[in-house]
């Protein structure tokens, strides 16, 4: 009985075991952790379900304004920050001041400004229009257009924005799924990441160039990033380096999270968990990444991965041949991964010598000449559970000639020469030398008695 309750937990209640060899309690209903580099989920729970992202959208935002305006460009705020629904003022901007596109990047992302938003959304339609009197209303629906445009070009298919700073709608949705997609994206603009980093900000909406703008309104601004995973903050994590909170009450508290230590870059995405849990849930997958994975270098190129048999070698020449890596490949795994690797080497065919025809039984592969060194003679393959994880060539280490009567001949020539004058031929010598001796001794005597024949019988002279 205990046995099956055991199976039942783990199907139906420990879901995304799917993704990872651990099981993490999180509070939060939809999560997922991710490698930024790679995008490789490394586990996730309920990482397709529709959830509201609150502020988390303004990352997309962000990402739609740097694609319009430069960050050097300076804004003059209008009556745009005016009329903010109930609880989303934020009350950072007043009109008539002049600000740049990259102080109001920073007032978007580390003070979450809502009015900011409007303030960046109405200036993009205005610019891509070319059309400077353009309600907030109307390019309120247009900017979520392109939100919407930007977030498909990622991937992030089932997701839908309607306003630019994460404003409650039944219409305004992703999922965990999607918001990694839009966070990995975000972080590889340098001037976002450079933002999101920054915990504390103090400066001026000019940026110290006021000197500049005579009769500019120029304010000064003190910020504290929401963001309380940052090294410093309440719930510091030494390697965060980022993103953006999220908070409504449909909503609930979110948190979207990166972190790099070891060259392992990893992005958490919490959804719908009260603090001081989404803190929490977004540590615990966060220590499971780093504990867990790593780019592991699976071969080196070069490196020697097997040794295969020559069919009727050269005489003189090696029977076995090296097979090399032909590159060097690293990848994304988990220890169990790594440590559980089966490695398959598959051998070109049309190299290889056919067992019957030749009457071999071992089942031991068996190459012909000629090859050529650095020529692909086939494949490695890296497998972990039936999943390739790494497929590429294997290469010849020297060359391989075919055997032939010129070659035979050759070699005995060769070896013939190459032994007829050391020391180890002496024995030869000595023995050829006695035979040549006896040879000669064998002729002369014959040659001795023949004459003497000759001489008795009067063989060989003249009668006259």
């Amino acid at each position: 009985m205990r046995k099956i309750l055991l199976i039942f937990l783990t199907i139906f209640m420990f879901p995304a075991a799917a993704y990872g060899q651990t099981y993490i309690p999180l509070e939060a209903p939809a999560a997922i952790l991710v490698e930024q580099t790679t995008g490789r989920i490394l586990y996730g729970v309920n990482i397709h379900n529709a959830m509201y992202p609150a502020s988390m959208s303004k990352m997309l935002t962000a990402l739609v304004v740097l694609d319009y305006l430069h960050p050097d460009q300076i804004l003059t705020i209008g009556s745009e920050i005016r009329g903010m629904p109930l609880g989303y003022a934020t009350n950072i901007h007043v009109e008539g001041e002049t600000i740049t596109v990259r102080m109001l990047l920073r007032a978007l992302l580390i003070r979450s400004g809502n009015e900011t938003g409007r303030i960046l959304a109405l200036n993009v339609i205005r610019t891509r229009e070319g059309n400077p009197n353009i309600p907030y209303n109307d390019a309120k629906r247009l900017f979520s257009v392109l939100m919407n445009e930007r977030a498909r070009s990622l991937g992030a298919i089932n997701t839908h924005f309607n306003n630019p700073y994460g404003l409650h709608s039944e219409a305004h949705f992703t999922t965990a799924y999607d918001m990694a997609l839009i966070a990995r994206a975000f972080m590889e603009v340098p001037l976002l990441t450079e933002i999101v980093a920054t915990r504390v900000f103090t400066g001026d909406s000019l940026e110290g160039g006021a000197d500049y703008f005579e009769g500019a309104l120029v304010r000064q601004y003190n910020w504290t990033n929401h963001n309380q995973m940052l090294p410093g903050g309440t719930h510091g994590y030494a390697h965060v380096t980022g993103i953006k909170t999220g908070f409504t009450t449909p909503a609930g508290h979110c948190l979207a999270a990166s972190a790099t230590r070891n060259n392992l870059s990893l992005i958490a995405v919490v959804f719908n968990s009260p603090d001081p849990w989404r803190w929490q849930d977004t540590r615990h997958l966060l220590d499971y990444g780093f504990d867990n994975y790593a780019f592991r270098t699976i071969q080196q190129q070069d490196e020697q991965i097997d040794e295969v048999q020559i069919f009727n070698p050269r005489l003189g020449d090696y029977q076995t041949l090296a097979v090399l890596a032909n590159d060097t490949h690293t990848s994304l795994l988990s220890h169990w991964e790594y440590d559980n690797l089966t490695r398959i080497i598959t051998y070109n065919p049309l190299l290889i010598v056919s067992e019957e025809r030749y009457a071999y039984d071992d089942g031991t592969v068996r190459l012909q000449a000629p090859i050529i060194a650095g020529e692909v003679i086939g494949t490695v393959s890296y497998l972990y559970n039936e999943t390739i994880k790494f497929q590429g060539n294997i290469i010849a280490a020297r060359d391989v000639l075919e055997r032939t009567f010129d070659s035979d001949m050759d070699y005995y020539i060769a070896r013939f020469i190459s032994t007829i004058f050391t020391t180890r031929a002496l024995p030869y010598w000595f023995g050829a030398t006695g035979m040549l001796v006896g040879v000669l001794g064998v002729g002369f005597a014959v040659s001795t008695r023949r004459k003497v024949n000759n001489d008795r019988w009067g063989y060989g002279k003249s009668k006259y």
